[in-house]
């Protein structure tokens, strides 16, 4: 049986292992230089992307805004209030005597001129009445021409010593009563006589019956607190009366026009003009109660209706125009944020003057060089830098 006997192991030479060492040398210096400049390049790299990442991240980081610039307004504030109309002049007819209602003249809508019976009152007790004062103003006037001739004649017997002075003085004394009773019984049938003339029931100016409350042989009893028989009204004028909030009394000042609308005529106004105020605040509402004036010459305005006045208040001071998005609310204030020249947010608490919808009116807080971001951001505040939109910018720059 034959045994194979393993290879036996050379030991190395040492000065091939030298010659390979010295071979190698070169490129495994060359291999670690590729590979430290790899390392570099990919260390200097990183940096690079880190730093221009961090850069973008910066960027981002600051909002861009866009820009609007406040505007005077133009806009006319227009205070729109409910109205009622009322006849320039109306007046209640009343009886002045007692009687029954005789016959009437004019029914409703009829026009009418001063001085025109309405009515006329039958009133039989007040004709016995005027007889009797006759009667009595008769029998004044008989003693009274009893006591003058009396009294001249006792003033004759005195002088001749016939009777005492105290006599005579007496019928000089009776003469002045009877004088003073015929007065009175004038004084009643004058009164009497007067309240005659109330029988017939007049219009006391020029007008329209817009009132008959009474009919024929209808009882009417004397006295403005009784049963109204008549109502004329003139309406070539009309009143219109309206109450205006405390807010605006200061700018509702005679003189000033408005436009008054009636629901019956949806297409057309009709023009007022403030005539005066009750100079005024009522407690209960606080309001201004502002008379208007229209004139009335087609009878288009009825007394007694509702409508709404439109009236146009001269601007306070001049206010600026911004976009309602500018508004921003910070602890219950209104602000705006603005824009310095370093391109940082300042906020500024404004005043609002009105409010027109899409925009808004400012009164105070505000300037017209102010640039103002259009739509803020809630969390927007103090020291906050923004980039400002490129068209805007060098549209700023132009300018």
């Amino acid at each position: 049986m034959s045994h194979h006997e393993p290879p036996r192991l050379q030991p190395p030479d040492p000065l091939a292992q030298a010659e390979l060492l010295r071979r190698l040398r070169p490129r495994a210096l060359v291999a670690m230089g590729v590979i430290l400049a790899l390392a570099v390049f990919g260390v200097s790299s990183r940096h690079a992307r880190d730093a221009e990442l961090a850069r973008v991240t910066q960027e981002a980081a600051i909002p861009t805004v866009e820009l609007c610039k406040p505007t005077l307004s133009t806009a006319i504030q227009e205070l729109v209030l409910p109205a009622n109309v009322e006849a320039f002049v109306d007046a209640p007819i009343y009886a002045r005597v007692n009687g029954y209602l005789k016959s009437w003249a004019y029914d409703i809508g009829a026009q009418v001129k001063a001085g025109d019976v309405l009515g006329v009152i039958d009133a039989p007790d007040l004709n016995q009445q005027v007889e009797q004062a006759k009667g009595l103003l008769a029998r004044s006037k008989a003693e009274q021409n009893l006591a003058r001739a009396t009294a001249k004649r006792w003033t004759t017997l005195r002088n001749e010593a016939a009777v005492s002075p105290q006599s005579a003085d007496e019928k000089t004394g009776n003469l002045e009563a009877a004088a003073a009773s015929q007065n009175a019984a004038q004084a009643n049938l004058d009164r009497l006589v007067a309240l005659e003339a109330y029988l017939n029931l007049t219009s006391p100016f020029d007008g329209v019956v817009t009132a008959r409350n009474v009919d024929v042989g209808a009882l009417v009893d004397a006295g403005a607190g009784r049963r109204e028989l008549f109502r004329v009204a003139d309406i070539h004028k009309m009143r219109v009366y309206v109450r205006a909030p405390q807010a605006y009394a200061a700018k509702i000042t005679p003189g000033l026009t408005a436009r008054l609308t009636l629901p019956q005529y949806p297409t057309r106004e009709f023009s007022a003009k403030i005539m005066t105020t009750a100079s005024a605040i009522a407690a209960g509402s606080r309001t201004l109660l502002v008379q208007f004036e229209a004139d009335n010459p087609d009878r288009a305005l009825l007394p007694g209706a509702f409508g709404q006045i439109r009236i146009s208040l001269p601007p306070e001071g001049a206010p600026l125009l911004l976009p309602a998005s500018a508004l921003v609310f910070v602890n219950a204030s209104p602000q705006v944020a603005t824009v310095d020249e370093l391109g940082v947010v300042r906020m500024k608490t404004v005043k609002i003057a009105r409010d027109l919808g899409p925009s808004l009116e400012i009164s105070a807080g505000l300037s017209e060089t102010d640039r103002v971001i259009r739509t803020p951001w809630q969390s927007v505040h103090d020291g906050i830098a923004v980039r400002i939109k490129d068209g805007e910018r060098k549209e700023a720059q132009a300018r």
